[in-house]
């Protein structure tokens, strides 16, 4: 799933979210952030044989089997731990490859049926013009040597782009390859570079195996909330606790970390990097004309606020820029300059008539 305007449970794993929109439980997107209203009830444990959580503590049988269980989990997670591309970042990752591909595959055939009539064509100029740029970060991926290329491997990519004005401005790409782009975040990238930062974003959630993170880690959380349900008796202070402390905070740090992941690959692909900054302050602009995240709190958000997202790609910019600078990327953008005029005419104003929602791009 970027917080979409354009990182997957059907509660663990659902469609990558709108930019703008707080990215929920992972492919079930949603026009406007919104942020759950919790309603505690404390409910008394009638049940006089049942055993409450600090019960168990202070039995000497009940501790046992309790550090056995914690002991096994602490042995499961490090020897489940691996390395991030591109940011080294170590996480905790036991979900196997094949079945976040295959719920990728279950996602992908519902959001087929989803936008069946509002797909444009393999063939449509827009579409050729996604495909072109997708393929430059592809490839810029495969040249940088902190990736592994073999999850890039047999991966079969497909663009779809989703000519439906009714949605919001979203963009993700789904595990196995399938990536979509909705008209509406067109007009707020304005142009390639601006497509480019929002695909390496996206593109960044897979290559580092945000939804197989997630998918990893939704036991925990539902473990840590029961435990706090024991602890409190409160209905809905252990989801809001599990939220604010625990789900929302990763959230937050895999956003980010395609953030970062999508600027380096980019800026390899030669695409211009500050083109990015530009790109979240016109997503910001949009956030605030539509009233999207108004008043919210990031601490109950499960994206950065496009704000911080602008100062962290200044942060990065050094970095980008030098990367931009040892791809040799005045010959590649003459190349692709020369291609794009060749194929598609001098500017790209003229795919479709300004009042399209592809107006600009």
């Amino acid at each position: 799933m970027l917080r979409s305007v354009l990182t997957p449970s059907s509660a663990v794993f659902a469609r990558r979210a709108p930019l703008v929109a707080r990215r929920l439980p992972l492919f079930q997107a949603q026009a406007t952030r919104s942020y759950a209203r919790y309603q505690y009830q404390y409910q008394r444990f009638n049940n006089q044989n049942q055993r409450s959580f600090t019960q168990l503590l202070f039995d000497p049988v009940g501790r046992k089997y309790l550090g056995i269980v914690l002991g096994g989990g602490m042995l499961f997670y490090f020897a489940n731990r691996e390395e991030a591309p591109v940011s080294g970042r170590m996480r905790f990752i036991w979900v196997p490859r094949w079945l976040e591909v295959k719920i990728g595959n279950y996602t992908y055939k519902s959001i087929l049926r989803e936008t069946q009539g509002t797909i444009l064509s393999e063939r449509h100029p827009v579409t050729k013009k996604v495909e072109k740029v997708f393929s430059r970060i592809v490839e810029a991926a495969y040249k940088d040597p902190s990736i592994d290329n073999s999850q890039l491997e047999g991966v079969q990519w497909r663009i779809h782009v989703v000519n439906d004005p009714t949605q919001p401005p979203n963009a993700f790409v789904l595990p196995g390859g399938k990536v979509f782009v909705f008209s509406s975040i067109l007009n707020i990238c304005q142009n390639e570079d601006g497509l480019a930062t929002v695909l390496s974003h996206e593109f960044a959630h897979q290559l580092a195996r945000h939804t197989a993170e997630n998918l990893s880690k939704a036991p925990a959380y539902a473990i840590v909330s029961l435990l706090l349900y024991s602890i409190t008796g409160i209905h809905g202070l252990d989801n809001l606790l599990t939220d604010g402390l625990l789900r929302m905070p990763a959230s937050r740090q895999m956003e980010t970390e395609a953030d970062f992941i999508g600027l380096m690959i980019m800026a390899r692909a030669c695409f211009n990097p500050p083109e990015a900054i530009s790109l979240w302050e016109r997503m910001a602009d949009f956030e605030r004309r539509s009233n999207m995240g108004t008043g919210s709190v990031e601490f109950l958000s499960t994206h950065p606020a496009s704000e911080r997202r602008i100062e962290n790609m200044k942060h990065w910019m050094p970095q980008a820029d030098n990367l931009y600078n040892e791809s040799d990327c005045s010959a590649v953008n003459r190349y692709y300059k020369g291609f794009q005029d060749t194929m598609f005419g001098a500017t790209m104003a003229t795919v479709s008539p300004p009042s399209s929602p592809f107006a600009g791009f």
